[in-house]
């Protein structure tokens, strides 16, 4: 995905018009020209950001040629936001080398030919081990400088440097057979475990061994040949495995800490990060305790203003961090009319580089692939360094001082200091209230209030590098961010459609791409805080296809541990699940959780709570009705007279302490059969 920035000379389409920015002026604005017409106007940035996350702008690239701009200016609106995973993994590696060797020179502000030649040589001393060259070793003058001006060209998309096989013989498939393949592939899964060094005659000796095994079993004639070195030293080059030193986790004890240096531009270094509240929260309906909320926050190092948050039940996880980050790029311009701020939320573009930590669920193919294409550099710190991530670790520590730590219900940072102090007794801030007061303490209090380590106020220090010019980077569109975010993985299409966690999801335009695909998998890309639809890529026609479930009813607001949760309850009674099922045991287990509610064990409140919010943020229950008071009777529509209210009291249920919920439930095969409406059909899974 390539980024742009509304900057001076940054060309747009918008309202069926195409613009260019001339001038940036005060309070905002900038100055627009109309390419056709010539007419200029001044409009707010704000506007123009909101309009291309809402797929209304699309900005512009010029033909290389230089010619007339008018006839040959192309918008920026790519027909799929491609993801990593669409290319083959050799494909990419190979960018990725390219990547490598232009980086310093990049990093250049004159470069000249002789800086060009240099790094070319260079490289070339240090490849001299290699014996024969290839794709991941060859380089010249000539080649450096495309690949420069490809890079530079696509907004510093590392796409631009994937070479272009599909034009050639091959379409850069791999040439082994099928079942050789996927020996080398399960054997450097296995390698990838150990803590040595590996080399290509450990990776090649093992696979002559099963390939002597596996041709025991074949006739002569379809014997398995084994690959030459250089075969499998590609493969290895192209494989995440190497050697892994041992750390102890008793060094950083003896280690001396100094300051971290921080850049002047906003955006260039962001931190993300997770803690827990140090605050109980209380149900509104039914002013009981639930429990503490999960915080994932994103905090730019250069101003030290907030970027964004996610807050919810969910533990730490892709989705927490997908959410955070989606919540930082995107614009925050309503803040005042939803939260009753004093000041806007001025935070909003992508950020250059991201620093993480070495948590489960940092690490991942989806979200080195999303920040690859959002241009995003990756920066993971060292193990047991939290002095590597200062500014969102003192950012937690201000927050719980200044916010949570004032609030009834607060439980301190530690045992000692909370004492005998009831936090559960006496919390009385309401989860639909929580999102209310975090915007009030970011927007209003931390980002107007002075930071010493900055020696500035945060607003006014990012009100003053984009004043001075500074655009932040932007991606193409809104849709085509939230696709990028999402989870990648891959499904076979059938007449039916396709099936995604044992439900059914179909479209029209699948029809045609079934038949193309010929059996081939799809790829798929899926939100897990909602299953209601899905996306499929079209490699064909190089765009994804949105597919909604089948059952609208069940899977709106779904997600996905929620629909986990509900599935377990029937996979032992039947080896198919269809949505009859499903809804059946949906509603049995909203009536154990109601259940459960009403009981004032903390920890069965918080699960419950995260029931109820299904992996969506606090800021979806600003929309909550006032609090019901606590004699208010929860209603529960019936279910089959073997699942009514009091059958399911009768019956043992358990929430236990880890998030895997056993529910016991009347097999599926004595319900009643469900008696279908006239004209309608039911299919059976």
């Amino acid at each position: 995905m390539t980024s742009q920035r509304l900057s001076s000379g940054a060309r747009f389409q918008w309202r069926s018009a195409s613009y260019q920015i001339t001038r940036l002026l005060p309070a905002g604005q900038v100055n627009l020209e109309d390419l056709l017409t010539g007419t200029t106007s001044s409009v707010e940035v704000m506007t123009l950001v909101q309009a291309l996350f809402d797929d209304e702008l699309y900005f512009i690239a010029d033909n290389k040629s230089g010619s007339s701009a008018t006839a040959t200016a192309k918008p920026l609106r790519p027909p799929a936001p491609l993801a990593l995973s669409e290319y083959p993994a050799e494909l990419v590696a190979i960018a990725r080398y390219r990547l490598s060797v232009i980086d310093p020179l990049l990093k250049l502000e004159h470069r000249t030919r002789a800086d060009v030649s240099h790094r070319v040589q260079s490289v070339k001393a240090t490849q001299a081990s290699d014996s024969e060259p290839s794709l991941h070793t060859v380089v010249s003058v000539a080649a450096v400088y495309r690949w420069l001006g490809d890079y530079v060209r696509s907004g510093h998309d590392l796409r631009a440097l994937i070479p272009a096989v599909q034009t050639r013989g091959g379409n850069g498939q791999v040439r082994l057979p099928g079942e050789v393949n996927a020996l080398i592939e399960i054997i450097l899964e296995g390698l990838g475990q150990v803590q040595e060094k590996v080399t290509i005659d450990t990776i090649r000796n093992e696979l002559a061994v099963r390939l002597a095994e596996e041709n025991r079993l074949r006739p002569t004639t379809a014997q398995l040949r084994l690959p030459s070195r250089d075969t499998i030293a590609q493969r290895l080059r192209n494989s995440a495995v190497q050697a892994k030193p041992r750390t102890s986790r008793t060094a950083h004890s003896t280690q001396q800490v100094g300051q971290t240096p921080y850049p002047d531009i906003p955006l260039e270094r962001v931190e993300i990060d997770h803690t827990r509240a140090d605050l109980v929260v209380i149900d509104d309906r039914d002013n009981l305790p639930l429990g503490r909320l999960t915080l994932t926050y994103c905090l730019d190092t250069a101003t030290r203003y907030p970027l964004g948050y996610y807050l919810g039940f969910e533990p730490p996880s892709y989705l927490t961090v997908m959410e955070c980050l989606h919540h930082a790029i995107l614009p925050k311009g309503d803040v005042r009319a939803l939260y009753g701020t004093e000041h806007t939320w001025q935070a909003y573009g992508i950020p250059a580089t991201l620093v993480i930590d070495n948590g489960k669920e940092f690490i991942g193919r989806d979200l080195e692939d999303a920040c690859c294409l959002l241009g995003t550099v990756l920066q993971y710190t060292p193990v047991l360094t939290p002095q590597f991530k200062a500014g969102i670790e003192r950012m937690f520590g201000s927050m719980n001082t200044l916010l949570f730590h004032t609030l009834p219900g607060t439980t301190f940072s530690n045992s000692v200091e909370r004492g005998t102090y009831d936090s559960a007794q006496q919390a009385c801030v309401y989860l639909s209230e929580i999102d209310k007061l975090m915007h009030l303490f970011v927007v209003d209090l931390y980002a107007e209030r002075f930071h010493r380590g900055l020696n500035g106020i945060p607003a006014r220090c990012w009100e003053e590098k984009t004043g001075q010019g500074f655009a932040p980077a932007l991606p193409p569109g809104g849709q085509e961010l939230a696709i990028l975010l999402s989870r990648t993985d891959t499904r076979v299409l059938h007449s039916y459609g396709l099936e995604f966690a044992s439900l059914r999801y179909n479209a029209e335009e699948l029809l045609t791409l079934r038949t193309r695909l010929n059996g081939q998998a799809a790829k798929i890309k899926y939100h897990p805080a909602d299953l209601s639809a899905l996306y499929v890529y079209d490699p064909f026609e190089r765009q994804y296809l949105r597919v909604p479930a089948l059952d609208q009813d069940y899977t709106q607001g779904l997600s996905l541990w929620k629909h986990r949760v509900i599935r377990q309850a029937v996979l032992d009674e039947q080896a198919r699940v269809d949505p009859v099922a499903l809804g059946q045991a949906k509603r049995k287990i909203q009536a154990i959780v109601d259940e459960g509610r009403q009981r004032k064990r903390q920890g069965t409140r918080t699960r419950a709570a995260r029931w109820d919010m299904a992996g969506k943020s606090t800021r979806a229950m600003t929309q909550l009705e006032p609090p019901a008071p606590p004699e208010t009777p929860v209603q529960l529509e019936p279910l089959a007279e073997v699942m009514t209210p009091s059958s399911i009291e009768s019956q043992p249920s358990k929430l236990p302490d880890d998030d895997n919920w056993e529910v016991s439930y009347v097999p599926l095969k004595s319900l009643p059969a469900p008696v279908p409406a006239q004209g309608t059909e039911v299919q059976h899974g």
